[in-house]
């Protein structure tokens, strides 16, 4: 069973208590990215409110992660694209081989009667 950390994370004056797999450096990271993404917005217009700032920090997270994911999974694809196309260049290679070999012994066998 995985270990279960817990960190205190003040976002925007409010603190979150946290638990995750994850290492307590990484989430009191995560939760300082959060922070400062909220608090640009906050502080760029009087009129947007935490929940607004928060609204839309989770939406302009959601849309990297989303973005990455697709990228991911272009790079994924790209790589069994060159991974098949080294298959197919390893096959042929050796085919070629093969008939270079044959030739061969058809040369030193000499001409057929």
């Amino acid at each position: 069973m995985p270990f279960i950390n817990r960190v205190k994370l003040n976002i925007c004056a409010t603190d979150y208590v946290v638990t995750s797999e994850d290492s307590t450096e990484y989430m009191r990271e995560v939760g300082s990215e959060v922070d400062h993404a909220m608090r640009v917005l906050l502080d760029s217009d009087p009129r947007i409110s935490t929940t607004m700032a928060a609204v839309l920090t989770a939406l302009t997270n959601a849309d990297r992660a989303r973005k990455a994911e697709a990228a991911a999974d272009n790079l994924r694809q790209q790589m069994k694209e060159y991974l098949d196309d080294n298959t197919r260049t390893r096959q042929e290679l050796e085919r070629l081989r093969r008939e270079v070999q044959e030739l061969r012994g058809r040369h030193h066998d000499g001409p057929a009667k």
